[in-house]
């Protein structure tokens, strides 16, 4: 009988032993967690940070492909830099085109030595450029024949990403993509088309800049069709003008867009000439989240020689505010 009440007062001891141990590590666990929280654990941040992601892209055809598709957009996406340095960078000369939309020509928007440091940078990432059908991508020299590279981030190209920003008079939850460059040959083009295609109020390509990196070519002039052309001659540095010769003397076979649709009249609306330094702007989206008819453009064939350029695109993502930007 002792021997038994040992036993059974041992086994108990035991058993009180392990539920007091366990019991003290979720105590433990729970307190360690709630000190986590309350010092302002990433892990919160990063939830609300999500969030803030989702409902940004909510409604556009990126919202409704949540998860891998938000994410690769948002990794896109330049966050700008508290302490980014630059030298100050004057224009020679910025000309309003167009109001509505809103179309503005820069004379020197990027410097020569700025040019030339983006042109050695693309230079070793130069792959042909693709085109996007259904959400399938593929090459299509009738509708795109050219070269493009994703720009690594240099200081020049941070401070390039930041003039674009600090053009547009830092537009709330207006974020600037990664930049490209583009490179054409001869018979380089990209046919008609919108920078933007499925937007919203709240999400969407709401700008973009052609910049002119170089421009030793015949030919390769940007083409709106849509925008009138202004009156006044001295435009006519920037702009065709005349029989628009130098911009149109190829075979334009080629811009013809992939349904058949007719080719534009090279006689209407505005051809911008190539010029290295300068750039052009314009607003795709107008604040509803409709798209400006206008914003319909080309790249037409380079003739003789090369083009550069590089496409800076300006993302509307309203409601998100990255991570660095909370603290």
């Amino acid at each position: 009988m002792q021997r038994s009440s040992s036993a059974s007062s041992s086994s108990s001891s035991s058993s009180y032993s392990s539920s007091l141990s366990i019991t003290s590590f979720v105590q433990y666990a729970f307190l360690a967690a709630l000190a986590y929280i309350l010092a302002g654990a990433p892990l919160s941040t990063l939830l609300v940070s999500r969030t803030n992601a989702d409902s940004a892209l909510s409604g556009s055809s990126l919202g409704a492909k949540k998860g891998v598709d938000t994410i690769s957009k948002l990794e896109n996406l330049v966050i700008p830099e508290k302490n980014l340095s630059c030298a100050a960078h004057a224009y020679k000369g910025v000309y309003v085109l167009s109001r509505e939309p809103l179309v503005v020509y820069i004379e020197g928007f990027i410097g020569e030595e700025e040019a030339k440091e983006v042109v050695a940078l693309s230079n070793p990432h130069f792959t042909p450029s693709t085109v996007w059908t259904s959400g399938t991508e593929s090459l299509n020299p009738s509708i795109r024949n050219s070269e493009k590279a994703p720009l690594p981030r240099s200081q020049t190209v941070k401070c390039i990403e930041e003039r674009a920003r600090v053009f547009q008079g830092w537009r709330p939850y207006t974020f600037i993509e990664k930049l490209w460059s583009q490179r054409y040959g001869v018979g380089g083009h990209y046919t008609y088309h919108y920078d933007w295609s499925t937007a919203t109020k709240k999400s969407g390509r709401v700008s973009s800049f052609m910049v002119y990196l170089e421009a030793n070519c015949t030919g390769g002039g940007t083409h709106f069709p849509r925008l009138e052309r202004p009156k006044d001659g001295s435009w006519c540095q920037f702009i065709e003008c005349g029989d628009g010769a130098s911009s149109t003397d190829a075979d334009l076979s080629a811009n013809t867009v992939e349904d058949g649709r007719p080719k534009e009249d090279l006689s209407k609306g505005v051809i911008f000439k190539p010029i290295a330094g300068n750039a052009v702007f314009w607003e795709n989206m107008r604040g509803d989240g409709s798209g400006y008819a206008e914003s319909w453009h080309a790249g037409l064939p380079v003739t003789k020689g090369v083009k550069i350029g590089l496409n800076i695109w300006s993302w509307l993502a309203e409601g998100y505010v990255p991570v660095e930007e909370e603290s």
